[in-house]
């Protein structure tokens, strides 16, 4: 069987891409941690999807944080390695790209970065989401990483020196893969479902599977070009509610809230103090504030807690500076703060799937409670991943979703998934 290890630069990312395969009845590890133990691997374990936290970061620790990890894996039997970028050309990709070339000694690798599920779209060697170049689009007005060009190529050339060659929509069997001694990415527009597997089918004819890059929508295609060890899946446990932890803001998750609002949802709001955590405060105080919260929480089946800014009120980000916090902190503290609540939420008995917006805030809740791996169950609408793991003696069910995925409505359906459901005979 083979082995494959997928490499994201956020969390969202790596569980996004590991419920693809979760899908195919191929059981995925996601792991938090790019320094990884190999060693920990069981010989069935065929599919390692890893997040190296590397979208914030700069692009030397990007470099090297990939590297490390694709070295590691080559040294462990992964023959095959999938370098998961994001749809919307946030982050590293330049870098990213290189770093995993550069480690399995690659001079040429196919990057496939549509998803047309999610309406996102290469043409030309452009960018489209929702029918609009990205930089036009909710990405390119990313408070924190806003997307500055809708050519990839560009994109990738202001990061590294790799060469780029674009190839057309239904050129991919005319690709010449020694037609440069540089390092060359080549770029493949595709637009619909049909055009992924075309792609897959073609790069398992050449050959060209060692390296390749796109985001989750292409990974959909791995099981048409290897071979996998497959089981039963993991299960789903019965839950009370949904508390819905909201760290993005992104407007598409905006408007994801209101509709939760809109729908019943109790919706509360995280002051400026509390989601940056500014201001002194005796433990006695953050105990009361904690068990107010459960009580909230626990009076109502469905809530949504979120940290965007209040209409009228001081902004997060003025907030802030006037405290002397950078924005590159903003974004590592509000996740920080949301993971400390869904921890004190589960110590306290919750007995709820806890939903966390944004790559940032699930990693927050795994930091506090010393956790580096998860197991994916399912895919809740687009892009929400309900998973699964274990602390303290509990089995703790969370749903990760990244701020620019999922329709409207995604919070109705994650509830309407996890009320729903009763425990059946399934085993994990």
């Amino acid at each position: 069987m083979d082995r494959l290890l997928i490499i994201a630069d956020d969390f969202t990312g790596a569980l996004d891409t590991g419920i693809q395969f979760t899908k195919m009845g191929i059981r995925a590890r996601i792991v938090t941690d790019y320094r990884y133990d190999f060693g920990q691997l069981r010989p069935e374990d065929g599919l390692l999807s890893v997040s190296t936290d590397t979208r914030p970061r700069s692009p030397k620790e990007a470099y090297d944080r990939v590297f490390q990890l694709a070295v590691n894996a080559r040294r462990a039997g992964f023959r095959y390695v999938y370098k998961k970028t994001d749809s919307g050309l946030r982050g590293n990709i330049g870098m990213e790209l290189k770093a995993v070339m550069d480690a399995y000694e690659q001079q040429a690798i196919a990057f496939v970065p549509a998803f047309p599920r999610l309406n996102r779209i290469t043409r030309g060697g452009l960018q489209y989401i929702d029918g609009i170049p990205v930089k036009e689009s909710v990405f390119g007005k990313d408070p924190f990483e806003p997307v500055r060009d809708s050519d990839i190529g560009k994109i990738i050339g202001s990061q590294t020196e790799l060469r780029i060659v674009k190839v057309s929509r239904g050129d991919w069997q005319q690709i010449d893969w020694e037609s440069s001694k540089e390092q060359t990415v080549f770029l493949l527009d595709a637009e619909t479902d049909e055009d992924l597997a075309a792609i897959a089918a073609t790069l398992k004819q050449q050959n060209r599977m060692v390296v390749m890059a796109g985001c989750a929508g292409f990974a959909a295609n791995y099981d048409r070009m290897l071979q996998f060890e497959k089981g039963h899946p993991h299960y789903m446990q019965e839950s009370e509610g949904l508390l819905a932890l909201c760290g993005s803001v992104n407007q598409i998750t905006v408007d994801q809230v209101k509709c939760a609002e809109d729908s019943g949802f109790v919706r509360a709001h995280l002051s400026n103090e509390r989601k940056l955590g500014i201001g002194q405060r005796t433990p006695e105080e953050d105990r009361e504030f904690y068990d107010q919260l459960y009580r909230q929480v626990s009076g109502t089946d469905k809530y949504v807690l979120d940290t965007l800014d209040v209409p009228g009120e001081e902004t997060a980000e003025a907030f802030a500076k006037r405290n002397g916090m950078g924005l590159s902190d903003i974004r590592f503290q509000i996740a920080d703060s949301l993971g400390r609540i869904a921890m004190e939420m589960v110590n306290r008995g919750l007995n709820y799937t806890i939903s966390m917006t944004g790559g940032d805030t699930l990693m927050g809740f795994m930091n506090h409670i010393g956790k580096t791996e998860l197991v994916p169950i399912c895919e809740i609408g687009k892009g929400a991943v309900l998973s699964a793991m274990r602390w303290n003696g509990k089995r703790i069910q969370v749903i990760s979703k990244s701020g620019g995925f999922g329709e409207e409505n995604i919070f109705v359906q994650m509830y309407d998934t996890v009320i729903n459901y009763k425990k059946g005979d399934q085993d994990e």
